[in-house]
């Protein structure tokens, strides 16, 4: 399988410079392709692809700081959607990473997201608004799963506070469909109008649908959540939640007024869904069941650390899903729900994914002396100040390339439980969040070309901020940062 994304990749490469040189047909591409053996490129993308990860990306990932010219929310690991040059926000908290000990007790109601925002870029102005009261227990929670299909939202779970205590005690198990356009106004107008169920337009509840530190997808009219816990009652140091160690499956039906979950299915394999709070990437695969979805880190295993083997997942249209763990990749770094930029190369009938992790937490770091990506001695899984990226068939094989300097580093230890928000104008058909990149090096453009926007997340001051006898404090990333894609060609 390794040569077939070897393949790929070297096509896609090769039409990008053909574009630079000359203009060819599609023979005469075709005709250059065939003697891809014979070009010196060849062998520089063969090494790319059977060498380990300290060996340099043919497209290189920078970040920026960038200058929205107003006030935004501080947020990490909210819910959030996209309608042209407009946000919407809403869960999620407004500190660092929470507290690992009894006192002060973690979790806290006054750190909670208690609004919903739109960020409006056209008009230079962020607006917030109290989340409406009947379902501010529910739409407050950290962690909920979520995902955005054209103009509508899907949000469940997250872990959030019941009414009966001052901290997080409780894993919501409700479900909404939001009407994003409604929604916009809904902040807009102060909150007075349209009516809560033009905008809600879907509330259910089910314990199917406990389910905090996922994520979910949504396929021809089939919803999956993916992986996750269900956390009982405050959180306590040592404590864990049950994992749903699941892929969790389910189809919405009308009862009378009412709307309801149906068709449920669980396929439970502790092997490959025990995690949580991983990086689920959306990824485009050749046949008519073309959306998958890739499973790259999650905590926590046995010994209290990452998943290093990423786990892939198939045929979700048909609703018959199939799970496969990938038992050769063996991932070195980003291991945490991080920012990340899903993206596609397309050549013909081929489709190699492409997805660039922004940090986050991560197992293995870089070590100046040895030049080398190391596992450090007595920080697991520490903060993480590197770009890793992915490329993947979508179905059983992934390749792992980490920057490493000279290359690009993240502008300090962030990404974890952050926010990519992709530039509409470059995102591949009808997707919501995959990057098309023959738009992106479109013509003769290498680059650097801005692809997005990093937003919030979890700030650290070092890798490990509870290293020895001091503690440091973690906060939101309070800045904005342009995410670039370079082409880099030798």
């Amino acid at each position: 399988m390794k040569n077939s994304i070897l393949r790929v990749a070297g096509l896609f490469l090769l039409l990008l410079i053909n574009q630079y040189c000359s203009q060819p047909t599609e023979n005469q591409a075709t005709n250059e392709t065939m003697e891809m053996a014979e070009s010196p490129l060849y062998g520089r993308i063969q090494q790319l692809f059977e060498s380990d990860s300290t060996v340099s990306d043919f497209i290189q990932v920078s970040l920026e700081e960038a200058d929205p010219g107003f006030w935004m929310p501080e947020l990490q690991s909210p819910v959030y959607a996209t309608i042209d040059d407009q946000w919407v926000l809403f869960g999620g908290r407004k500190s660092g990473l929470h507290n690992m000990a009894k006192d002060p007790p973690a979790f806290p109601n006054l750190m909670a997201n208690d609004s919903i925002w739109v960020v409006d870029f056209a008009n230079k102005k962020s607006i917030g608004v109290p989340i409406p009261e009947p379902y501010f227990h529910q739409l407050s929670g950290s962690s909920m799963l979520h995902y955005q299909e054209g103009e509508t939202l899907y949000a469940s779970g997250g872990y959030t506070n019941d009414g009966t205590d001052s901290v997080s005690n409780w894993t919501s198990d409700y479900f909404f469909e939001i009407n994003v356009p409604n929604l916009i106004q809904y902040v807009l107008s102060g909150g007075t109008s349209p009516a809560l169920d033009q905008i809600f337009t879907k509330v259910i509840q089910d314990p199917f649908l406990q389910v905090t530190g996922g994520e979910m997808m949504v396929a021809n009219g089939n919803f999956y959540l993916v992986g996750g816990q269900n956390y009982k009652g405050s959180y306590l140091p040592g404590n864990t939640g049950e994992y749903t160690s699941a892929l969790r499956k389910f189809r919405l039906v009308q009862e009378g007024s009412d709307w309801a979950i149906t068709d449920t299915l669980s396929v439970i394999d502790s092997k490959k869904l025990h995690r949580r709070d991983y990086t689920l990437a959306e990824v485009i695969t050749p046949g008519p069941d073309s959306l998958g979805a890739v499973i790259y880190g999650g905590v926590f295993n046995k010994y209290g650390l990452g998943y290093p083997s990423p786990v892939y997942l198939n045929d979700l249209g048909s609703g018959d899903p199939e799970v496969t763990l990938d038992t050769v990749t063996s991932q070195k770094v980003n291991f945490y729900s991080a920012a990340q930029v899903d993206a596609v190369m397309a050549f013909g009938d081929y489709r190699v994914s492409r997805v660039s992790i922004l940090g986050g937490i991560t197992y293995m770091v870089y070590d100046a002396e040895s030049g080398k990506l190391v596992v450090p001695d007595t920080i697991p899984l520490p903060f993480s100040n590197l770009i890793s990226t992915y490329y993947t068939n979508g179905e059983d094989e992934t390749i792992e390339l980490v920057q490493t300097p000279p290359q690009a580093q993240m502008p300090g230890y962030l990404g974890a439980n952050a926010v990519f928000f992709p530039l509409p104008e470059l995102l591949y058909g009808e997707a919501a969040s995959i990057i098309d990149l023959n738009k992106v090096f479109s013509g003769e453009q290498t680059g650097p070309v801005l692809v997005g926007y990093m937003y919030g997340g979890i700030k650290s001051p070092v890798p490990n901020p509870m290293s020895g006898m001091q503690n440091y404090n973690t906060s939101v990333n309070s800045k904005l940062y342009g995410v670039y894609m370079t082409l880099v060609i030798p």
